[in-house]
């Protein structure tokens, strides 16, 4: 059987649908999600995101990466899956429950291709002026499902921010802007190459300067398996769960067995009422390693770090004691302090301060 071109307003029901893609989890966030690993397959490396009404009146992504042509749109909502990646089939399903419109240009051509599926209709694809890369514009979500479109479950906003911000920390090397409900969320250009650490510049750029600056690093890495673990220190802790971001082979994923530990293991251990910010990376083939393996090293890279911190902390506390009880009046006017590299003395009507360094001190008794 010729299989159909996209040469007249053809009605979507007409093509068959393909294998295991019913509407699974097609909530703004899981819509986004899938948005934005295709644009990273596509190579690009800026993105452009804008939500309005938490997705419910538009999902728009823009990319500057190798582009679709002609044909591969035309693929895309055909289930022409011989020729594309199952990345690109996500178009077919897009188009069941949306308006959608795809422009996108090729690196290597003058002009692009506009796609437009309105109403469950295909319109042909036309010729059109665009940047290189692929722009992608879903209006009316469910629009032809009352039920769903009026499921605030589909339209979380935490759930899409949390979505932006975990591929945005993943991807330190790609070029994000997001705006979300006409308010600009993210403004994060392509970290520096000679960056001491991207990671903790991208956090610096997403989050507060100061959660960047007092965070703790610690990593190991097995044959299988590599963790980087970034979090705050006790003096950086919040009323809520905020900023706690798990991110395995450069996706968000749940492992809440990592997140109930650390949270409970950080505030026993500081004894803190707050909660830290965390930034966990994981890398390892998840079809050969098992998830409990993963979870177990981590927590005991968690510890370890904890209980080094806690040992650290204990040691400071030590020594400011023994600062505070090495300072003694000499003379009615002049108090003298221990310090790291010699002698404080002070003088108390006047307020005013010298140090004298141990080499200094040393030198006096030859």
């Amino acid at each position: 059987m010729k299989r159909k071109r996209l040469l007249s307003n053809t009605p979507l029901a007409e093509y068959s649908k393909p294998k295991n893609t019913e509407y699974e989890e097609y909530g703004a966030s899981n819509i986004l999600k899938n948005l934005i690993e295709f644009s990273i397959n596509d190579s690009a490396n800026k993105i452009n995101i804008k939500i309005e009404r938490n997705g419910l009146s538009l999902i728009e992504i823009k990319n500057n990466g190798n582009g679709l042509s002609s044909k591969d749109l035309a693929d895309s909502v055909e289930n022409n899956s011989a020729t594309l990646n199952n990345n690109k089939n996500i178009f077919l399903n897009l188009s069941k429950i949306s308006n959608l419109e795809i422009i996108s240009k090729e690196k290597n051509k003058t002009r692009g291709s506009l796609l437009k599926i309105t109403n469950d209709k295909i319109q042909p694809i036309k010729e059109c002026y665009a940047d290189i890369g692929t722009k992608i514009s879903l209006k009316d979500i469910f629009y032809n499902d009352n039920e769903k479109r009026t499921n605030p479950d589909n339209f979380i906003e935490d759930d899409i921010k949390n979505i932006i911000f975990n591929y945005a920390l993943a991807f330190p090397n790609i070029d994000f802007l997001a705006k979300l409900n006409n308010t600009s969320i993210i403004n994060a250009p392509i970290e520096d190459k000679l960056s001491k650490d991207k990671i903790i510049s991208r956090i610096s750029k997403l989050f507060d300067n100061k959660i960047a600056k007092s965070l703790i690093k610690e990593q190991l890495e097995t044959e299988q398996i590599k963790i980087k673990i970034y979090y705050s220190s006790k003096k950086q802790v919040s009323k809520k769960k905020n900023n706690q971001y798990i991110i395995v082979n450069n996706k968000p994923a749940r492992f809440l067995g990592i997140k109930r530990a650390f949270n409970d293991i950080y505030r026993k251990s500081f004894e803190v009422d707050g909660y830290p910010s965390f930034f966990i990376f994981l890398n390892y083939n998840e079809n050969l390693v098992e998830r409990k393996k993963v979870e177990k090293m981590t927590k005991g890279l968690i510890l370890k770090s904890f209980s080094k911190q806690i040992y650290e902390f204990a040691n400071e506390e030590r020594n400011k004691n023994n600062l505070i009880k090495s300072v003694f009046n000499f003379h009615k006017n002049f108090q003298l302090t221990e310090s790291k590299n010699g002698i404080i003395i002070k003088n108390n009507k006047n307020n005013k301060k010298i140090e004298i360094s141990i080499s200094n001190i040393k030198n006096l008794f030859k």
